[in-house]
């Protein structure tokens, strides 16, 4: 059993890889849409203020704190995962941070559409467009018939 244990560390490893890249891609992401705003500040000719660096860093706390609770909720299926391969044999069932993954998607769309819309349109629209994105990301997953296979993997390994 334990052996069997050891044989999905790899697999574990590589998650977690992927994982700290997603941490990794969103910092990427805040800081692009900082020189972006520190661009056009200079462009306006307005004064670049510690304010403003002060609301990055408490974006990025926020964003982080919204990823590490879907990184837990990834550790939680990953560790399902191991079980259904370790115990049921299913060895079919991806080893993937997908929530991780999704929410990094989502942030780093609010970012990109950051650093290409005014100031005042930001504050109202990006959580409404990330939450669209994140809807059709889902939805494309419905319609290729990725959820429905889970679903039926699922149902036949408890049948």
């Amino acid at each position: 059993m334990i052996e069997m244990i050891e044989s999905q560390l790899p697999g574990m490893m590589l998650a977690i890889m992927f994982v700290v890249g997603e941490y990794i891609l969103v910092f990427c992401a805040v800081v692009a849409d900082l020189v972006s705003g520190l661009r056009k500040a200079r462009r306006r000719g307005e004064a670049r203020r510690s304010k403003a660096l002060r609301r990055t860093v408490e974006k990025l706390a926020t964003y982080y704190n919204a990823l590490a609770a879907l990184t837990v909720i990834d550790a939680m299926l990953m560790a399902a995962v191991v079980y259904l391969r370790v115990a049921c044999g299913y060895d079919n069932v991806p080893l993937l941070p997908a929530m991780t993954l999704l929410g990094s998607i989502g942030i780093a769309i609010i970012e990109v559409k950051s650093i290409y819309e005014k100031a005042e349109e930001k504050e109202q629209r990006n959580f409404d467009d990330a939450a669209h994105m994140l809807a059709q990301c889902l939805k494309m997953l419905k319609d290729k018939g990725i959820i429905n296979k889970i679903a039926n993997d699922h149902e036949t390994l408890h049948s």
